[in-house]
């Protein structure tokens, strides 16, 4: 025994006091009641103060508590629960008589079966509890609770263990800091025939009329065959009936996006046979925002009526325009959530807009798509310019195999007028600085094996670097350099001085390009260029302003090669630069081939063949880009990468019926162009508010 206030003990001193008062009042009693009196005062202090010293007896406990947690949910079959009650009547023939024993039936939440008591003369599962779900934490907690006080304890847990709900884990925790021993006994339930679909996939993010794929993972222990049905927003949208194999299978089945909002989508199964149909249902959500704006830039606008109907079956908003029309401010441009280019020439578009588009994708995070043709790329003078930084691939081919050496003569008009402003406003660079800069540019495209000279003409011509290879690149800059305008216009002296320099070149391609910002003499021209032409020599012509010369046109059409009006001196740079590419003819490979896979992209999922091909424009890729497709020579066909926060594709082949013939009416030819231009988008940019798709836990497990 023990006390938990000792000092109270000292009252018992009090007892021989209270017989000697006792003892003279109850004088008149006879011995025998006065001892019974006297017997009866002294148990009742002693009892008093007992109670005050508060008086503790402390026995050991040795007879043992056991809660049995039997899982009464759906993944448990009547056979399983059976299995349970038969290992608890077991376990009440062999307990030893004075334990006591209690039963808790649970699913999604727990309830008492029988109250911990020695004898269960009747055992049996009466209760439902819900059976949607199987909540082990629910059951701990509620066995804890029924526990008598002073016996030691234990929670014997009977289930398939398949626990969903709760959190299991931190209820066992609870129950070992209390000192309740938990013990768990894994029934397994005979194997019938399961389909379960553990898994539905749609997009976070999608716009109106967006075709997507809704993907489903469905898993089944035998082969059997299943129905599926497919819900958009409660309606039936889709049913098929699919094979299964013993295993995982996976399913993809294409959509369309409804209208602007929040979307429900649910996948149910009706298999053949099944053990668990609560499993046979999962829920995905999707937003849906408005259409996807898309500008559609194009020099010539029939190049970009097939692309722009596929764009618009594949659910994308395109509006198209010529390249003068595309937006000159960011504020506009970053309207679109991309920019798709459709053989776009450079010098189609100024300085000013180039640089937009880099600016676009790197900084606004706005996706580009450049579409080739015989104007794009290298042959579109997309060399040294922001657009060429903002695609996946280099401009220039530096494989001396498949170029052939070329002598490159250029002929620059520096007379007077040449001082003057090249490009639209006050301040802006002089002609003569942009020529300049194109016979940089040129120069920085030739490779060492080929040969370069300037001849700069007024009212006579002087050789500023005499026919060179182009080994020694500063010195050919340096020279350049030093051209200044003044003087008067005499086309034909710069001709003729490139004329004579050409007889002593070998090269296997020779080519002439005059640039002139006037009028001159015709005279002798044409009988010029003729000649040359005759010599195997090329000459195109670029005319800077509105005043150019007529008969420039007809020297460029005599001399084989192509006239540029730039109508802003800006352009000249791309100009020359699209020259140096076409005069050489390696750039437009124009042949049948196949196209080969060499890397996974989201822009041909669900994609499995492609057409052939009749051409594209040669490029080479960039180290950091991800080339998908490519030509039988090697050459990227389709490449993408991330440029700073935007995205960029470039497409080499065109998407017309010149070397597109066969992609033009493929059945998927809007779903890949479709994929192409929504892969460059960076989604999460529109708003602050962001859906993420989750599956709903699958019933009955």
């Amino acid at each position: 025994m023990t006390f938990g206030n000792p000092w109270a003990l000292l009252l018992l001193g009090l007892a021989p006091l209270l017989l000697f008062i006792s003892r003279g009042r109850l004088i008149h009693l006879s011995p025998l009641r006065r001892r019974l009196a006297l017997a009866l005062r002294l148990l009742l202090l002693v009892l008093l103060v007992l109670a005050l010293a508060d008086a503790r007896r402390l026995r050991s406990a040795d007879d043992l508590s056991v809660v049995f947690l039997v899982d009464v949910s759906d993944s448990m079959p009547p056979a399983a629960r059976e299995t349970a009650l038969a290992f608890i009547r077991d376990a009440l023939q062999a307990k030893p008589p004075d334990d006591t024993v209690g039963v808790i039936a649970f699913g999604a939440n727990a309830l008492v079966e029988e109250l911990p008591r020695r004898n269960l003369p009747r055992l049996s599962l009466d209760s439902t509890p819900n059976p949607a779900y199987t909540n082990f934490a629910d059951a701990i907690r509620l066995g804890m609770a029924l526990f008598p006080a002073e016996a030691p304890k234990r929670l014997v847990l009977l289930s398939d263990g398949q626990n969903n709900l709760g959190d299991a884990r931190a209820a066992a925790r609870l129950a070992a800091a209390a000192g309740i021993e938990l013990d768990a006994l894994q029934i397994e339930a005979p194997a019938g025939p399961e389909v379960r679909l553990s898994r539905l996939d749609a997009p976070g993010t999608l716009h109106q009329s967006e075709r997507f794929d809704l993907s489903l993972t469905v898993e089944s222990n035998t082969a059997t065959q299943t129905e599926v049905q497919l819900f958009a927003d409660g309606q039936l949208v889709a049913r098929q009936t699919v094979n299964l194999q013993a295993g995982e299978n996976r399913f993809v089945f294409p959509m369309v996006a409804g209208e602007q909002g929040f979307s429900t989508f649910r996948a149910r199964l009706v298999p053949a046979a099944d053990t668990r149909p609560q499993n046979n249902r999962l829920d995905a959500f999707s937003r849906i925002e408005g259409p996807l704006r898309v500008l559609l830039v194009s020099a010539r606008p029939a190049e970009g009526e097939a692309l722009r109907a596929a764009l618009e079956a594949a659910g994308l908003q395109v509006e198209p325009v010529a390249p003068p029309q595309m937006p000159a401010d960011p504020l506009t441009l970053s309207e679109y959530a991309a920019v798709v280019l459709v053989n776009v020439p450079a010098p189609a578009l100024s300085p000013a807009q180039l640089s937009l588009l880099q600016v676009y994708v790197r900084d606004l995070g706005g996706g580009l798509v450049a579409v080739g043709g015989p104007e794009s790329y290298g042959a579109g003078g997309y060399f040294q310019t922001p657009l060429e930084e903002t695609l996946p691939v280099n401009m220039a081919l530096k494989d001396r195999e498949r170029l052939p050496g070329m002598t490159m003569l250029m002929v620059i008009d520096k007379s007077g007028s040449m001082a003057s402003a090249g490009t639209q406003g006050m301040g802006g660079p002089r002609k003569v600085e942009l020529a300049k800069e194109a016979i940089y540019r040129a120069v920085d495209l030739l490779a060492p094996w080929d040969r370069v000279g300037v001849v700069a003409f007024d009212n006579a011509a002087r050789w500023v670097v005499n026919p060179v290879p182009v080994v020694d690149v500063p010195a050919i800059k340096d020279a350049v350099g030093t051209i200044r305008a003044s003087g008067g216009t005499d086309i034909l002296a710069g001709l003729q001085a490139a004329a004579g320099a050409m007889t002593d070149e070998t090269s296997r391609v020779r080519h002439i390009v005059l640039l002139t910002d006037g009028g001159a003499d015709p005279t002798g021209i044409p009988e010029l260029v003729d000649n040359l032409v005759a010599e195997g020599v090329s000459v195109s012509v670029v005319a800077i302003g509105d005043d150019y010369a007529p008969f420039l046109e007809d020297v460029a059409r005599r001399g084989n090669g192509r006239f540029h009006f730039a109508r802003d001196a800006a352009t000249i740079p791309q100009i020359f630069a699209q020259e140096a590419v076409l005069a050489l003819k390696a750039y437009l490979i124009e042949e049948e081939f196949t196209p080969r896979l060499t890397a996974a992209s989201p822009i041909l999922q669900g994609i499995p063949a492609l057409p052939n091909l009749f051409g594209y424009v040669a490029t080479e890729p960039k180290q950091t880009a991800q080339t998908v497709l490519v030509s039988e020579r090697d050459d990227p066909l389709l490449a993408q990468w991330q440029y700073g926060l935007g995205r960029s594709v470039a497409f080499t082949s065109d998407a017309t019926g010149r070397w597109g013939k066969a992609w033009v009416g493929w059945a998927d030819f809007a779903r890949f162009w479709g994929q192409a231009v929504r892969w460059t988008i960076v989604e999460g940019a529109a708003g602050n508010l962001e859906a993420r798709v989750t599956a709903d836990r699958e019933r009955g497990v």
